[in-house]
């Protein structure tokens, strides 16, 4: 028997459907007919509707997962950037024997280095990228293009601040942190322009004010990227002679993802609505949660006032 007899099959069809598709139209043909029916028959209303409702579904779903790419990209960026400030704090400590500070707390006239500015040269960053270092990728302040004003605008918006109550004076490792390090913050997110009209700049290189601390809202036009400064009227830890401290302005904390206009120049900010971004003393990062309560956030930004509660 010849190989093509005992092969009663063509591409597993049956020999008998072969037979039909001689007489019939071929299926392909078929199926091209029925669509042009079904096309000129139209969509029900109901077929319409369950269309539409799963298309907005899946779009609602796929614009979902694209926030939060993106939101994880934006903060894995600040994260970096937050360790690259800690990682110029250490430098400098182990190059001065201290940390960067406020050797007058209370004169920001003095001429001081301010923390962000005095680590400059110690970064391990290019040159050229030192400046961007200060620009939180997630800041919805940072690219705010500022009218007409009489006077001219320090260089260095900073979208990170500097905890003052931390760096008053010229704290070193060895012994300037009985909080411990892990314990205490050193940096936390802020809008770099804050309030109405972005009428609040932080600056990361200012140097001296000449506003009277009197006029609070004329010294925050210009002032140092910090928080709980008590200069310029910030919220401040207090401590209550317990062993942990409570804001001076009662439930305060920080705020999470304010409308610049919004934002209280007072208190530090983030545009995360899951938690603030901030740097301890240890040189790791962490994500403070909503949920924190004002005696655990201030009592962790004094490191030497005897309120050791941990953040986990």
């Amino acid at each position: 028997m010849s190989p093509r007899s005992e092969c009663p099959y063509r591409i597993g069809l049956p020999v008998s459907h072969r037979q039909r598709q001689v007489n019939h139209e071929s299926v392909e043909a078929a199926m091209i007919r029925i669509s042009r029916l079904a096309f000129r028959r139209g969509l029900s209303l109901i077929e319409l509707l369950v269309l539409i409702s799963i298309t907005t579904i899946l779009i609602g779903l796929l614009l979902s997962a694209l926030q939060k790419s993106r939101e994880l990209a934006l903060r894995t960026q600040s994260q970096n950037k937050l360790r690259q400030i800690g990682i110029g704090l250490h430098n400098f400590a182990d190059n001065r024997g201290h940390l960067p500070g406020f050797v007058h707390p209370l004169q920001p006239d003095s001429g001081d280095d301010p923390p962000l500015f005095a680590i400059l040269p110690f970064l391990e960053t290019q040159p050229s990228d030192r400046i961007q270092l200060y620009v939180d990728p997630s800041d919805p302040t940072s690219n705010i293009q500022l009218g007409h004003t009489k006077r001219r605008l320090p260089r260095g918006n900073s979208g990170y601040a500097i905890n003052k109550v931390a760096f008053d004076g010229l704290p070193d490792f060895a012994s300037g942190f009985p909080d411990g390090t892990s314990n205490t913050v050193a940096v936390a997110e802020h809008y770099s322009r804050c309030g109405p009209s972005a009428r609040f700049n932080f600056i990361y290189s200012l140097h001296y004010s000449t506003a009277q601390s009197s006029d609070s809202e004329t010294i925050n036009e210009y002032r140092r990227a910090t928080f709980a400064d008590a200069y310029y009227g910030d919220v401040v830890p207090i401590s209550d002679g317990s062993g942990s401290a409570k804001p001076s302005r009662e439930g305060a904390t920080f705020q999470l993802h304010p409308t610049p206009d919004q934002c209280d120049p007072s208190i530090p900010q983030t545009a995360y609505s899951s938690g603030m971004p901030v740097l301890l003393f240890d040189c790791s990062v962490r994500t403070l949660p909503s949920g924190i309560t004002p005696t655990v956030f201030w009592s962790a930004v004094t490191r030497d006032g005897g309120e050791v509660i941990g953040l986990d």
